[in-house]
């Protein structure tokens, strides 16, 4: 038995979600994590990383699809504590105090400010360096070398970690919709905020929660391209999957937790492309615009009419933009992704 059959323990299986990804079930020496895979074995390999409270299945089958269809392999995964990856049984009296609006606003504005956030470090379940590192587990199980990556929201904020801290691991780099949480950044719209910080650990009523969810979608979606349709089936498909909100809210501590990036973009190395919308009302523009003058090889592209989200009818043109950046150089493409 090989050191990585001893480490890790895998099981796989057809996705019921997209007929052209295979399911896994990793057990790494820590958690256990759901990961599907598509796209022929000898393509490179591009890793998929979403953000604050969203499952795998965020990354739309439209754009792992076309991703796949330019040549790529794709990995779309479940982080800890969301999804059917491990939910931690940490309880500590941060994300009890946190759950309510006023209290999570509180810690939102200093962290905003630049100013201390005052969290007893017992008190924290994890920070994004530890999210990070989940990432360099699965890596490791799946024995990937290298490959490239793309992170959505807080998903780019755990991508940034992994390519400055792990350097060997990522060929290059693509940043959608995310932030270095540089102190004095524009907050969220108002409307955002309040769908974000809602509290929906007490409600009981699963009609209540989709429309809560939905809402939230509503509001910080591309506005000229939400179809409320889609919207809904979605929402009901991850809450039937996996609704877990005491998830949200310990990754929206690890965000704050971790605090600014800027010194870790400022030792990111890959080439970069930074793709922000236009209408992105939970991250505005000037986030996008701060970690491309912070990360020394990046450009940033700014998409009118892109909001917080991947709209199927933008889902081919994002993944095209990314396909390109990662097949720039393809005589530097990656030869060895895989042991």
């Amino acid at each position: 038995m090989s050191n990585t059959e001893s480490l890790y323990k895998i099981k796989t299986k057809p996705s019921k979600y997209a007929h052209f990804m295979q399911a896994y079930k990793i057990k790494t020496p820590k958690y256990k994590f759901y990961l599907e895979r598509g796209g022929n074995e000898n393509d490179p390999i591009v890793l998929l990383i979403m953000g604050l409270g969203a499952q795998s299945l965020v990354w739309s089958n439209v754009f792992c699809q076309h991703l796949i269809n330019c040549g790529f392999q794709v990995i779309r995964f479940d982080n800890r504590d969301i999804g059917k990856s491990s939910k931690l049984k940490h309880k500590n009296k941060m994300t009890q105090e946190y759950k309510s609006v006023s209290k999570k606003l509180a810690l939102l504005s200093r962290f905003k400010l630049g100013l201390p956030i005052s969290i007893d470090e017992d008190s924290i379940p994890y920070t994004l360096f530890d999210m990070t590192e989940d990432v360099n587990q699965l890596l490791n199980a799946l024995e990937i070398k290298k490959c490239y990556a793309i992170g959505m929201s807080m998903g780019g904020m755990i991508a940034q970690i992994l390519a400055a801290e792990h350097p060997d691991r990522i060929e290059k780099l693509g940043l959608l919709a995310t932030s270095n949480n540089k102190p004095f950044l524009p907050p969220p719209k108002l409307d955002a905020l309040r769908a974000l910080t809602k509290p929906i650990t007490d409600i009981k009523d699963d009609e209540e929660i989709i429309e809560n969810n939905l809402h939230l979608q509503r509001v910080i979606a591309s506005p000229d391209f939400f179809d409320e349709t889609r919207a809904l089936n979605r929402t009901k498909l991850l809450f039937d999957r996996r609704f877990y909100p005491k998830g949200v809210s310990r990754q929206l501590l690890a965000v704050l937790a971790t605090g600014s990036l800027v010194n870790i973009d400022k030792k990111i190395k890959q080439p970069t492309l930074i793709v922000h919308g236009s209408k992105d009302r939970l991250l505005p523009p000037a986030h996008g615009q701060s970690l491309s003058k912070t990360i020394p090889h990046a450009d940033f592209m700014l998409i009118p009419g892109l909001g917080h989200d991947i709209p199927d009818t933008l889902a081919r043109y994002l993944a095209n933009l990314f396909s390109d950046h990662f097949s720039k150089d393809s005589e530097n493409a990656i030869e060895d992704s895989q042991n």
